[in-house]
């Protein structure tokens, strides 16, 4: 009796068919949106004009280096900015300047200070 009615008897059929059948990425919903999430993130050194030494770094990758006073960084949702003053034996301060429509982490005016050191600015959320 369970069985005798198609529409079960056909949902029933297609899930055997489906069992085992590996999903690809694209048919991921969350994926998909991840990868559209993307922004830009300026930084610039608050004390001095240039420091060719020191560096951007994104999720451990050199992005950027700081032969101009401001870099403009593109970021996606979940990228980790660490800035890396270990080239110089004094304090650096950098400053968010600018961030595009959406990005809510970090926040424009956001400084952070290395002293011979690496400093993280977190990780990128966009909204």
């Amino acid at each position: 009796m369970f069985m005798g009615k198609e529409p079960i008897r056909f949902y029933l059929s297609f899930a055997e068919q489906m069992e085992g059948v590996p999903l690809s990425s694209q048919d991921l919903a969350v994926t998909s949106l991840r990868q559209k999430e993307v922004g830009e993130v300026k930084l610039k050194i608050d004390s001095y004009f240039i420091l060719p030494g020191a560096a951007v770094y994104i999720n451990g990758k050199k992005a950027a280096g700081f032969q101009e006073r401001e870099v403009l960084l593109p970021v996606k949702a979940g990228d980790e900015i660490v800035l890396d003053g270990t080239a110089y034996p004094y304090p650096i301060t950098f400053q968010v300047s600018a961030v595009s429509q959406g990005v809510c982490w970090p926040p424009v005016n956001y400084r952070v200070t290395t002293d011979t050191s690496r400093a993280s600015l977190g990780k990128v959320r966009i909204e």
